[in-house]
């Protein structure tokens, strides 16, 4: 059956291929998305899939950048599961997705110095001065929100300004931390945390002491792009693409302080 077919691969991509849970949970909807849309638990055949796929083209609803991320699951999931299907459905046929312009996504330097200001007017605040500290490391090294969220207290090596991460695909890599002020910033960060912490505890955690959740971080920096007043709407992924920025103007982002 179908729906069988999803939740192995789901499980497949989960302890095999180790995809981290939001991108299994966008991967569920797409595919659930597909069985609904070709309402057929058995025989599946080119032609319907083809009509599932324009179905979502189509859709209006959808951005682009979704229509290609379910299409792309979809012919991933029949590769897995049916390679003589995926094979007729896609060998010759290619569907067309008009992608709209993209505005720039690095975030410029002004509206990066005033979005981290209310952070530094209020560092007092552990909460804020922990977002102010997530927010100059994703700008800072490109690290994906996730990831960030994801550090634990033993992935940093503070005096070497070094971050071991886990990345896609259970990769690790190790991450530099150029800027002496931001090193700094995150030893005085891990010396406030309990003493009795164990090597593998959060790094960065919400006023709960709970790890501090990808969603949390974005709520926290909307609230500081509107109270910077700035015009644009700015994304944790916004920050990882300024990394390269800032590293191509001078290797280094000074979280904001000594900057016009």
């Amino acid at each position: 059956m179908l729906l069988e077919q999803i939740e192995l691969y789901l499980a497949q991509c989960r302890d095999v291929r180790r995809l981290s849970q939001h991108t299994l949970a966008a991967y569920r909807i797409d595919l659930m998305c597909f069985a609904g849309q070709v309402r057929a638990e058995f025989d599946l055949d080119a032609s319907t899939v083809r009509t599932c796929l324009i179905r979502i083209a189509e859709d209006r609803r959808l951005a682009p950048r979704t229509v290609k991320r379910r299409i792309a699951a979809i012919r991933a999931f029949l590769k897995n599961t049916n390679s003589q299907l995926a094979s007729e459905t896609f060998g010759t046929w290619n569907l067309p997705i008009k992608s709209p312009s993209q505005l720039p996504r690095a975030v410029a330097r002004a509206d990066l110095n005033a979005l981290l200001k209310p952070a530094r007017m209020i560092a007092d605040c552990s909460a804020m001065a922990t977002t102010r500290l997530c927010l100059s490391l994703l700008a800072a090294t490109g690290l994906r929100v996730s990831e960030l969220c994801a550090l634990r207290l033993n992935s940093v090596r503070v005096e070497n300004g070094e971050i071991l991460v886990n990345g896609k695909g259970a990769r690790e890599r190790v991450v530099i931390i150029v800027n002496a002020a931001i090193r700094h910033a995150l030893a005085e960060h891990i010396r406030t945390l309990p003493a009795i912490d164990e090597p593998n505890a959060c790094l960065f955690r919400n006023r709960r002491g709970k790890a501090l959740a990808p969603q949390c971080l974005r709520l926290r920096l909307h609230a500081l792009v509107r109270e910077a007043q700035v015009s644009r709407r700015i994304t944790p992924h916004m920050l990882r693409h300024t990394a390269a920025t800032l590293l191509l103007e001078e290797g280094v982002y000074a979280s904001g302080e000594g900057h016009g």
